[in-house]
């Protein structure tokens, strides 16, 4: 038991191990992607689940640093990627997300990437923006030694959209084109059929059924009545000597 008659301490659960996956840059529209940090995941603990993220401090030096300020007078794109599938990210294909490589010089390198999954935890796309937005090249120097990235990072799951009440119209399956022709024929014959009769309301599921279902309700509720008796009283085979 526990000290002074109490109730035992329930011991704390383990802490839950964080994944990484490498989040890539490529500075300009030509060539090869490189690592710019990693970022951490985890399952969420609390109820709804999803993925908790984190990303690592990333800088611009040294030969980056370079490209980025050659990148700034051409005009080109800052570029990011990842995998679609964090648990297999060889195997998955990318995602990715540019902004303009002045609008991020302009903004001081402040970022805000959104992520969306599925809900069967795949990213489907990533939002990538800066808060200001510049012609090349920029009106602030950049830095002459290093430059670090200010990232904000959020994820998003898809929410369920409002569901019609009752019965759908046959028109609302149809293209808006074939729909819109579809009344302004109704308007047009007056509410009549290609014969000229006024077009019936449709029928409920007991109106088009209804001499399938009484004929097996009369059978339920009358019964089948009693089995006869093989060979029935008095019918026996005939015969004799």
């Amino acid at each position: 038991g526990a000290p002074g008659g109490g109730v035992p301490a329930k011991p704390k659960p383990a802490p839950e191990t964080s994944k990484t996956v490498s989040l890539l840059h490529r500075i300009g529209d030509a060539g090869a992607f490189a690592e710019r940090s990693k970022l951490w995941y985890r399952e969420a603990a609390s109820a709804g689940g999803g993925l908790r993220v984190r990303l690592g401090p990333a800088k611009l030096s040294g030969a980056e640093r370079d490209a980025f300020a050659a990148l700034l007078d051409s005009g080109g794109h800052y570029t990011l990627r990842l995998p679609s599938n964090f648990s297999a990210p060889a195997d998955s294909p990318p995602v990715f997300a540019s902004v303009s490589a002045c609008s991020l010089a302009e903004s001081r390198f402040e970022e805000a990437i959104e992520l969306t999954f599925s809900t069967a935890g795949t990213l489907t796309s990533v939002s990538y923006t800066v808060p200001a937005a510049s012609e090349c090249p920029p009106t602030l120097p950049l830095a002459a030694t290093e430059v670090g990235f200010s990232t904000t990072v959020t994820i998003t799951y898809p929410s369920e959209g409002p569901r019609p009440i009752g019965r759908v119209h046959d028109a609302a399956f149809l293209p808006h084109q074939a729909a819109k022709a579809q009344q302004e024929a109704a308007k047009a014959s007056g509410g009549k059929d290609g014969d000229g009769k006024p077009q019936e309301p449709p029928k409920s599921f007991l109106q088009q059924y209804w001499m399938y279902i009484v004929p097996v309700f009369l059978a339920l509720s009358m019964g089948g009545g009693e089995a006869p008796k093989e060979g029935g009283e008095g019918g026996g085979e005939g015969g004799g000597e």
